[in-house]
């Protein structure tokens, strides 16, 4: 506990004493960006697992207290765990990039959305505190990420108890290792400047029926400048995809970009014992539409059954006077329809 109290005061003193450029949060108030805030990345990255199929929505009625407390027993004392799961299998499955295969390769998500993804997030959300002026707000920023990255650790274990490492790896290595990544300027300015990298979530949206979360995720994405062109961009889009493609800017800072891949489609566990999980992959494609990196519309197509076709249009597209609403659609293989409205002051709702 020390070390967390040591590392919250070098957080806090960096804040105020040296000028903090802004990287991935500017305050936009159109699309992706004006939608960031706490609550929104909360329903989003919390909730991140429920959009594959057969997941339950429902979120009002998880077994937290089930969750919560295997979670936090693995978390106090890791050590145990760990040596039943074998250390050499923990690191190379968990940690260090060496195993390849889709069932023994959790490394692979912990660093693009845990190392990477939660780095980048701890940085915007606290250039968003900032930016609202809020005191100390590295101490807000780390103590959403805890928040949300502990509930979807809660909402992944669900009802099992027993041994769990992936919470262990995921926020004693990769998550606090995002945040110490990100702390470093060179960092955060190669991911801006190099990459492009920018929040490309979903707009949560409950359902008015059963109060389901539907069309929640959280999303990256990066473009990479082909030396020697002036517009084109190499482009990947991440979170529960991936998809890898080609970005066009044009002179009035617009692009559109494209990208094709796998998009994850349901858990399954493959020992019981430890609770390892690895998942099913369908294809995915997917277009997009953005202006200075702040996404305003979105369109999916994929091979999933309950998520066809999903397109977004962000606020800023459709306009009434000083009201710009964000809007979603789904649309499930069978042909059934799912329209949501979300705006910039509270998660949207969703229509059946």
């Amino acid at each position: 506990m020390r070390f967390f109290y040591i590392f919250l005061f070098l957080l806090v003193s960096g804040t105020f004493v040296f000028p903090q450029e802004k990287y991935f949060y500017t305050g936009k108030d159109y699309g992706s960006q004006s939608l960031y805030n706490p609550f929104y990345l909360i329903l989003n990255g919390s909730y991140d697992v429920i959009q594959m199929e057969g997941s339950d929505r429902k979120i009002f009625g998880f077994p937290y207290r089930n969750g919560s407390r295997n979670v936090l027993k693995n978390l106090s004392s890791p050590f145990g765990p760990i040596s039943r799961y074998g250390w050499w299998k923990f690191l190379r499955n968990e940690i260090l990039p060496l195993e390849f295969a889709k069932n023994r390769a959790q490394w692979f998500p912990n660093y693009q959305l845990h190392l990477i993804g939660g780095g980048m997030t701890y940085t915007a959300m606290k250039e968003w505190y900032e930016y609202n002026k809020f005191p100390y707000p590295a101490v807000f920023s780390v103590a959403t990420l805890a928040g949300f990255h502990l509930i979807n650790e809660f909402v992944e274990n669900g009802s099992y108890q027993g041994d769990n490492v992936d919470p262990i790896s995921d926020i004693y290595v990769f998550d606090m290792g995002g945040i110490v990544l990100f702390s470093f300027d060179g960092v955060k300015k190669f991911f801006k400047e190099d990459l492009n990298m920018a929040d490309w979530s979903l707009m949560p949206s409950f359902n008015f029926h059963d109060l389901s979360l539907q069309n929640s995720g959280q999303y990256f994405s990066v473009k990479w400048k082909i030396p020697r062109q002036d517009n084109w961009h190499l482009f990947y889009y991440f979170g529960m995809s991936g998809l890898g493609g080609l970005s066009y800017k044009f002179k009035d800072g617009t692009a559109v970009s494209a990208g094709a891949g796998l998009k994850a489609q349901r858990r399954y566990i493959i020992d019981p014992k430890t609770y390892q999980m690895t998942i099913s992959t369908v294809w995915n494609a997917g277009f997009f539409y953005d202006r200075d990196n702040s996404l305003l519309a979105s369109v999916f197509f994929s091979g999933l059954e309950e998520n066809a076709i999903n397109v977004n249009i962000y606020p800023g597209i459709i306009k009434f006077e000083h009201f710009s609403p964000g809007l979603w659609m789904i649309m499930q293989r069978n042909g059934k329809l799912m329209f949501g409205l979300t705006t910039v002051y509270a998660p949207g709702f969703g229509f059946k």
